[in-house]
């Protein structure tokens, strides 16, 4: 790591079961937009807190996020909302929900609302550095993407299979909201998909030019937490303190890579997931072990501090181990038929601003050794 670094993160967090009652108190006769999916929207209704919020009639809802938000659909969300005007966003749910929360929170800031471009926002972000974004408070109800406590939202264009990112200081949420509690009935796949997103960018912010001190700290626990709960969680053993202790590691996760960005294992998932439909947690934590070996080349002691700071004798054992358990490999190849089938995308899997935060520094070459590596650990 170099001797300087910085570290910037504006929102301000509540953590804790039952915390969400802080929303209550905080936007009580504010005027809202609701930003979830059609079961987000049913689980606020019907909550005990959350309820008494949510069903007032001064509010208006966006109920129809879906997984990996596409540039049409959010596009016409915001021709649908332009020259409203609202108190707050509460955006609810997983990473899409509070990535579509985050794309309005700044498409309807006062600067540019009514004539936002989400394709002009996205070649041109000069246009939103100077905007104030609409007060988004995020509330997760999975344990999983980190994004309510960082700066990007991403948008996918499924038409051409390509992924991009709104990023910047005025994507931060305002505040976010974590309660466990919300995650209690998450079910397997979600439960399953989300954690390893989670421990997949603590790892990726450790095996990253871009660590800090900070981050490392912050990724360090969030690894500790998800390698305990998540295996326990899946076998249908956890509990409230499992439940507690991923959203932690989510949390933690998403502040770590706040400041460092994601890395190669994302850079390698996006074209997985576009051309083939793997859940995105799926899609990065397939190379991960494969990556740690890859990274362990160029190890300058933080590999070594995070074994023992983690308890293991044997830090890519305890990888191999943890995707074994989760059985990620062979839940990719029920998307995947063949490994063939993974090359053929290989150029698309150098993400610029993604696979050089890498520690090792990589090419087309490297990447086809990675899969060949990863697809053969089942």
């Amino acid at each position: 790591m170099s001797g300087l670094w910085t570290s910037y993160n504006p929102v301000s967090i509540y953590f804790g079961r039952g915390c969400r009652e802080y929303l209550v108190d905080e936007l009580t006769n504010q005027r809202c937009l609701l930003v979830a999916s059609a079961r987000g929207r049913r689980q606020m209704c019907s909550d005990s807190i959350l309820g008494s919020l949510v069903n007032r009639p001064q509010n208006q809802w966006v109920d129809t996020v879906r997984s990996n938000p596409d540039m049409n659909d959010l596009q016409r969300d915001v021709d649908g909302l332009g020259g409203q005007t609202f108190d707050a966003i509460i955006g609810f749910g997983g990473g899409s929900a509070l990535d579509t929360a985050k794309v309005l929170s700044v498409s309807l800031a006062p600067e540019i609302n009514g004539t936002a471009l989400l394709s002009d926002l996205l070649k041109k972000p000069i246009r939103h550095e100077d905007v104030t974004p609409l007060p988004l408070y995020s509330v997760p109800s999975t344990a999983g993407t980190g994004s309510e406590v960082t700066p990007f939202a991403t948008i996918w264009d499924h038409e051409l299979r390509k992924k991009h990112s709104l990023s910047g200081p005025a994507v931060f949420p305002h505040t976010a909201v974590v309660d466990p509690l919300l995650t209690n009935e998450l079910p397997y796949e979600e439960t399953l998909f989300s954690g390893i997103d989670s421990i997949n960018q603590a790892a990726e912010s450790i095996w990253n030019t871009n660590a800090t001190p900070i981050t490392i700290g912050y990724a360090t626990r969030a690894l500790r937490l998800g390698f305990k709960a998540l295996p326990k969680l899946v076998k249908g053993e956890g509990g409230v303190a499992e439940r507690t202790q991923m959203a932690e590691c989510s949390l933690l996760a998403g502040l770590s890579i706040s400041q460092t960005r994601t890395a190669l294992c994302h850079s390698i998932s996006y074209p997985i997931t576009a051309y083939f439909g793997v859940p995105h947690g799926l899609a990065c934590a397939f190379t991960m072990p494969a990556v740690l070996r890859l990274n362990l080349k160029s190890d300058d002691a933080r590999f070594q501090q995070l074994e023992k700071d983690l308890g293991y004798s044997d830090l890519q054992q305890a990888f191999d181990v943890l995707n074994g358990q989760l059985r990620v490999t062979e839940l990719l190849k029920k998307y995947v038929r063949s490994l063939d089938e993974l090359q053929a995308h290989i150029d698309e899997m150098l993400t610029p601003g993604r696979a050089d935060n890498n520690l090792v520094q990589v090419n087309t070459h490297i990447i086809n050794q990675l899969l060949i590596d990863a697809w053969q650990q089942a």
